[in-house]
């Protein structure tokens, strides 16, 4: 997993204001799914990536990107 992609994450939560609970109340979703996303144990849905680059204000190539280098590293 991209440990990157985690650290964005939680950085964009706190940057934003959000708990892991706010967060998830946003993607319709538990505070489990928000820990796993920002430790890096848990690949986001592709329904998961929109919600979160509409939660903040990213472009959803933003997150792709980084979450398609997960499977297909770049050397």
């Amino acid at each position: 997993m991209s440990s990157q992609f985690a650290l964005d994450l939680r950085s964009a939560r706190k940057k934003a204001g959000y708990t892991q609970d706010d967060l998830a109340h946003l993607l319709d979703t538990h505070q489990t799914v928000v820990s796993q996303l920002e430790h890096g144990k848990r690949r986001p849905s592709l329904i998961e990536i929109i919600d979160l680059s509409l939660v903040y204000g990213r472009s959803f190539e933003s997150f792709f990107a980084e979450v398609r280098r997960w499977r297909w590293p770049r050397k």
